[in-house]
């Protein structure tokens, strides 16, 4: 009985710390959510997001995505043959008011899209005019299937993936330290942080493939200069105050 009155008088205080907490508020994240029609070179074609990555977020997820391409003018092509061209992938998703379910690590959502991840590790990229951030760096094989039933084909494509994490004043690569980060701001300060991840992707040729695709040295650079370019332009880094990582 003592054991049981205890345990409701601690339950109880531990309750009433709450009432100690400086009112709650969100703050919007530092990144806009809209992506630009061309950027260096690259023409941006939105599209939405498939049926199964919007069922595994909250519905007031907003989401920003599109196909880019650019002409690879360094392998200009010879007489009678197509013009290669490049095609990345970007997005901004962005959480709603519900925070716990709203966003997530983009390794969550990639299997929705086809892609079967089989290296992370954590990097960095350059930003123009705003020295580097952390990011997660990514490595996956991605299905494609065209038609339905016996008669579906599915293609394998490597792919390649950059993403990191944007709050109202913090970028972070790392999922955990994104959590560590809002449990600190709530207690203390009684703020939640809208965050959004951005991410750029591009497929690579595998060693001796035989496709038109760039060798994955190739693919790394062009991603990074498009997240690059892309996180110049979209962050407002005036408001950016924090960067937090983890080790590799």
């Amino acid at each position: 009985m003592k054991r049981a009155c205890f345990l409701l008088l601690f339950l109880m205080a531990t309750l009433s710390t709450a009432f100690l907490l400086p009112p709650f508020k969100n703050t919007d994240s530092a990144i806009e959510l809209d992506l630009p029609e061309r950027m260096d070179g690259w023409t941006c074609e939105p599209y939405e997001p498939s049926k199964k990555e919007r069922e595994s977020l909250a519905k007031d997820t907003e989401f920003s995505k599109a196909h880019c391409l650019r002409v690879r003018w360094e392998q200009p092509p010879s007489f009678g043959s197509p013009t290669l061209v490049d095609l990345a992938d970007l997005s901004i998703v962005l959480s709603g008011n519900d925070l716990a379910s709203s966003i997530h690590r983009p390794e969550r959502c990639m299997p929705a899209q086809g892609h079967k991840i089989y290296g992370s590790g954590r990097s960095e990229i350059e930003i123009p005019g705003h020295g580097s951030v952390p990011v997660r760096r990514l490595l996956s094989v991605q299905e494609k299937v065209d038609g339905e039933g016996p008669n579906a084909v599915i293609t394998r494509y490597n792919a390649l993936t950059y993403y990191f994490f944007v709050g109202h004043d913090t970028i972070t690569e790392s999922h955990t330290r994104r959590t560590l980060i809002d449990m600190e701001d709530r207690l203390k300060k009684g703020e939640a942080q809208r965050w959004a991840y951005v991410s750029a992707s591009m497929w690579f040729a595998a060693e001796e493939d035989g496709s038109n695709l760039p060798d994955i040295e190739t693919a790394d650079r062009k991603v990074r200069e498009l997240l690059g370019k892309l996180s110049a332009r979209n962050i407002n880094w005036n408001q950016i105050r924090r960067q937090s990582t983890e080790a590799p």
